[in-house]
Order: C-alpha cells, then sequence, then structure tokens
C-alpha cells in the first residue's frame, strides 16, 4: 500500500493524541472508518471496482440469481401443467384425411382401385373414474408445492445475499482494521525499542513487541486474501460471472426483535410447511388416481365424413357411438397400484408432521441467536469503549515509566481483541437476523 494510503487510513483511524509530538499513537486509532472512507482506500489498494450498495444488490439479485431463476421457471411450468389437467372434461376434436390405393390387390374387384376419405372426429368423456378431477386436483397441489419452493428459494436468496453483503463488508473493514493495528504494532515496537537502548527495558519486551507486529502483518495477510473470496460469494449471490474488484457501501436495514411469536402457528406459514402440505394434497389425489383404474369408463363419440374414388369424395357418412367399458382384471396392476399410492399418502402425511416438529425447533433456536446476537452487539460496544479509554490511560502511564511493560500489553492485547470482537458481532448480528427471517419464509427479494 502506498504511502498516500497509509496516511489516509491514518487520518481516518487516529485521534488528534495521535499528532501530539514525541507521543505514540493514542488508544483511539483502532476506530472504524465511515464506509465512505473505507471504499476509498480499498480503491486506491485494488485498483477499479465496482461499487454497489445494499438496495442495488438486491434488484440485482431478483433479477439474475440462476437458482431463483429456476424456481420461478418451475412454478410456471407446474401452472401449465395444471391448465392442462382441465383438457379431460373438454372434448377432443378430430380431422382426417386418406388415400387408398388397391390396384395391385388380387382381391380387387372394384372398377376403381383408389379411395379418397375425408373425415372429423368429435369425442367426449363422460365418466373416467373419476380421474379427471383427481388429475386437476394433483396438478394444483404441485403448483402449490412449486410456489411454496418459489418462496422458499426467494428466502433462502435473501438469506444469502444478506450474508454474502455483510460478508464483503466485514472483509473491506477488517483489512483496514488489521491494516492499521499493523501500525499500531509498529509504533508499539518503537516506543519499546526506545526504552529498551535506553535501559528501560528488558530484551524479552522488545521481542515480544517484535513478535507482535509480525503476527499484525500476518493477520493482515490473511485479510486480504479473505476479501478475494469475499467477493467471490457476493458475485455469486447476484448471478455474475468472475468479476472481480467488487466493493459495496451503506448499511442493511436492521429490525429490533420483538416478543416471542406462537412458533406451531408461525411453522404453518413457512414454504417448507408449505411444500409438505402440498406433496400431501398430491398424494391424496395420487390416491384416486389409482383407484380409477378400478371404476368403468364411458365415453361418447361421433364422426362426419366423406368417401369416394376421387379427391373430391361426394359419399357421405356418420356415426354416433356410447361406448362403456368395464375392467374386469388387469393382473393385479390397479390394485398394487392403489396399495402403494395409499402408502405414499401415509408417508406424505408423516413428512408434513415431521417438517412441522422440526420447523417449530428451527424457528426457536434463531429467534434465540437472534435475540443473542442483537445483545452481544451492545456487550461488545461497552467493553470496546471501555478497551480504548483504558489503552489512552495505559499508554501515557507506560510512556512515562509509571506502568510496567507486562500490564500495558495485556491491556493492548485486549484492546485489538475487543476491535475484532465488535466487528464481528457486527456481522453476526446482521447473519443472526437473515437466519431468523430465512426461518420463517421472509426475506426482500420481491
Amino acid at each position: 500500500m502506498t504511502q498516500y494510503i497509509r496516511q489516509l487510513v491514518s487520518t481516518a483511524f487516529t485521534s488528534k493524541a495521535c499528532h501530539a509530538p514525541g507521543r505514540a499513537i493514542a488508544g483511539h486509532s483502532l476506530r472504524l472508518v465511515p464506509v465512505s472512507m473505507l471504499v476509498l482506500t480499498l480503491s486506491a489498494w485494488a485498483g477499479p471496482s465496482t461499487v454497489l450498495n445494499w438496495e442495488a444488490c438486491v434488484q440485482e439479485a431478483a433479477a439474475s440469481n440462476p437458482e431463483l431463476r429456476a424456481a420461478r421457471a418451475s412454478l410456471e411450468a407446474a401452472g401449465y401443467t395444471a391448465e392442462g389437467a382441465y383438457s379431460g372434461y373438454l372434448p377432443q376434436l378430430s380431422a382426417g384425411a386418406g388415400y387408398t390405393d388397391t390396384s395391385g390387390s388380387a382381391a380387387s374387384t372394384t372398377t376403381s382401385n383408389t379411395t379418397y376419405s375425408t373425415s372429423v372426429s368429435l369425442s367426449q368423456n363422460l365418466f373416467a373414474g373419476f380421474q379427471d378431477r383427481a388429475k386437476i386436483a394433483q396438478g394444483a397441489a404441485n403448483r402449490e408445492v412449486a410456489a411454496a419452493s418459489l418462496a422458499a428459494a426467494k428466502a433462502k436468496l435473501s438469506q444469502d445475499l444478506k450474508s454474502a453483503f455483510i460478508g464483503l463488508r466485514y472483509a473491506q473493514d477488517n483489512v483496514v482494521l488489521t491494516e492499521n493495528i499493523a501500525r499500531r504494532r509498529e509504533e508499539n515496537l518503537r516506543l519499546v525499542e526506545l526504552r529498551f537502548e535506553s535501559g528501560n527495558e528488558n530484551k524479552g519486551s522488545y521481542l515480544l513487541t517484535k513478535a507482535s507486529l509480525a503476527q499484525a502483518r500476518y493477520d493482515n495477510l490473511q485479510a486480504q486474501q479473505a476479501l478475494a473470496s469475499a467477493q467471490a460469494q457476493l458475485d455469486r449471490m447476484l448471478g455474475r460471472g468472475e468479476t472481480g474488484g467488487l466493493e459495496v457501501r451503506g448499511d442493511i436495514p436492521l429490525s429490533e426483535p420483538g416478543k416471542a411469536p406462537d412458533f406451531r402457528q408461525l411453522a404453518r406459514e413457512v414454504p417448507d410447511y408449505q411444500q409438505a402440505a402440498g406433496q400431501q394434497k398430491s398424494a391424496e389425489a395420487g390416491v384416486t388416481l389409482a383407484r380409477s383404474g378400478l371404476y368403468p369408463s364411458l365415453n361418447l363419440s361421433g364422426s362426419v365424413g366423406r368417401t369416394g374414388d376421387n379427391w373430391n369424395p361426394d359419399g357421405t357418412y356418420r356415426s354416433v357411438g356410447l361406448n362403456l367399458n368395464v375392467p374386469l382384471y388387469s393382473g393385479g396392476k390397479d390394485y398394487y397400484a392403489t396399495k402403494s399410492a395409499v402408502s405414499n399418502l401415509e408417508a406424505a402425511a408423516s413428512n408434513t408432521d415431521s417438517a412441522e416438529h422440526q420447523l417449530v425447533v428451527r424457528l426457536k433456536q434463531t429467534h434465540a441467536s437472534y435475540i443473542e446476537s442483537v445483545e452481544k452487539l451492545k456487550v461488545d460496544q461497552a467493553f470496546l469503549d471501555a478497551a480504548m479509554t483504558r489503552a489512552d490511560i495505559a499508554r501515557t502511564k507506560y510512556n512515562n515509566g509509571l506502568m510496567t511493560f507486562e500490564n500495558w500489553d495485556i491491556i493492548e492485547n485486549d484492546l485489538i481483541q475487543r476491535q475484532k470482537s465488535f466487528l464481528q458481532s457486527q456481522r453476526d448480528r446482521v447473519v443472526a437476523e437473515a437466519a431468523w427471517e430465512q426461518a420463517q419464509g421472509k426475506g426482500v427479494i420481491p
């Protein structure tokens, strides 16, 4: 990173005490920079990039995410299939034309060896053993399953998108934070080195401070590597290719947790439960469909046409028929198909009960994690404020010889750890709320 960027980060992170003559960096040097400053810093470090806010990410993911597009296409296909199921109640109309040449047949005794014919046929099913009604019910149930799958895909995408967005925000913040920690460790090393050379500090303290600087530089290297991974994850959620250089700015709107809801009632509104319930309805229709083979069928048919020995036949004919088909024995096919469908229905009903129980547990767990993450962020904020104040006081005391290196080093390490914990808690709070929304089948995808 160039000296200009180092100065920019220093200006954003350090307090006025950092610039006092003859004084090292103050305890406030690790405050998080505003996102706008962070974006400028990372842009200068990583080169040209694409900068997105939360609203832009939601719109792009809703339009381009491949999993969401697949779920929408599946719902559209299920809708067409459901509409097609009504064809069993409608008449079937067909037209035909024929040409027959019997000139090579020994049995031909007519004067003409060619026959032309045209016909129009109409058939109407009157009863098919409740098969048509079952197909309509099954099509509607499958459409409900597809709609629930789309709702689940939206909720899952919303969770993944929030996690990816805040993950990239965390990675960006962490790069700057670890860079600033490394600069702080450098200042500490220079301070300890001066005291060591003047005989006021031992070599062990000097070597420990030097090792802490190496660790800080390593942490910064890890943060830079994690940034690329976070960019790729958000790229995938947005349905992009490998673009690279993606940056985010702004915040995700958050809400405070309310009182605990009725988890059992809430579970029945979750898309996962609606999927299971839809599959149960489809299985119920499957039983009726399987039993239809045991019932007789009744069809009405009629046709009108012409026949003759030239291309414009003039002989007309008409026919009307009523056909009743009574199944007597099919080798046990219909019987065993019915037994199989009944077993599938029992399995689907059990899956619905199991889905409800699992969802109740999941809702309770994610709600608890959500509440805990909100409170933990408040706790970490309080600890961070305390750690920054202690670090200011400790640095002054150590610089004036009023505190041992061991005590000062403990306070310095605690400050850095509190900064990292607070940054992680900010991320975890968003992730926990996203998980709670996804458990309910809710989200930000329109």
